[in-house]
């Protein structure tokens, strides 16, 4: 027989989940479904890699289980509690917990400066002082090497430097599981290593309160990400398919996930 206790911890470990989500086009005022009966289980603490082909419906399907984009229908839970009975006060509280990368660009502010940029989700929290704002973003400028743009706009950088900014921002506050959308998808060989580095090193050593970072990304690709994620799966067709761990995805035989492994970052 289950306990509370035993209950609530098996419902702790589970930081999102999704049954029989209707994922819809982010960007199509028209709700257009692009997935159809997601089942996704996302635990504390794990390292998925979501491949796929380019317009394949990978950012829909991030947003969604982010929070950010509305389902169609099915069941989406974040942090145990239904979306869809959700208050405005508890999205915020997802916000504060949940950091998203957009691709590319990062969606930066083209007014504000790469420093304040970054500072942005501290300022929303009212229990932020300036000066450990400051002290924050300092200390996040030289972990993702931006030190010397701090006072750049983001159009003055190229699209590397803008999605470490975007990376720096979503990292402000201590979020419990970070999203990123196709991180490596526009980046150099040099670039692309920095980040697979960085992501191993961020998800070995993170602790919110502690509790294990949670990362969630999206590739056109699995080579690169072998070495450093714990779980994938496939978007093909408008369906979602859990492959499993690295044993799984190296041995597996379809030829949607063979073609995820044909070429190197």
């Amino acid at each position: 027989m289950m306990t509370d206790a035993t209950a609530k911890t098996k419902s702790d470990s589970i930081a999102i989940e999704l049954a029989g989500v209707q994922v819809t086009h982010h960007a199509d005022p028209s709700d257009a479904v692009v997935m159809r009966d997601v089942n996704w289980r996302i635990g504390a603490g794990e390292f998925w890699v979501v491949g796929g082909r380019p317009s394949s419906g990978k950012t829909s399907l991030l947003l969604t289980a982010a929070g950010l984009n509305r389902p169609a229908g099915g069941t989406l839970r974040i942090f145990g509690q239904d979306f869809s009975s959700a208050k405005e006060r508890d999205r915020e509280a997802w916000c504060r917990r949940i950091g998203f990368v957009f691709e590319q660009s990062g969606r930066l502010f083209s007014h504000l400066t790469v420093a304040r940029n970054i500072a942005l989700p501290l300022q929303y929290r009212q229990d932020s002082e300036e000066r450990e704002i400051v002290a924050r973003v300092e200390e996040l400028l030289t972990q993702t090497q931006l030190r010397d743009y701090a006072s750049y706009m983001p159009g003055q950088l190229g699209l590397g430097a803008q999605q470490r900014v975007g990376l720096a921002r979503a990292l402000a506050s201590p979020i419990e599981v970070l999203f990123l959308d196709n991180p490596l998808s526009t980046l150099s060989l040099h670039e692309g290593r920095w980040w697979l580095d960085f992501l191993r090193q961020l998800h070995k050593n993170r602790l919110v309160d502690g509790k294990p970072l949670t990362i969630v990304a999206s590739a056109d690709d699995f080579r690169g990400w072998i070495g450093l994620a714990n779980q994938f799966a496939v978007v093909e067709g408008g369906q979602f398919r859990v492959i499993g761990g690295r044993e799984q995805v190296e041995g597996a035989a379809e030829p949607a996930v063979r073609e995820l492994l044909t070429s190197e970052i």
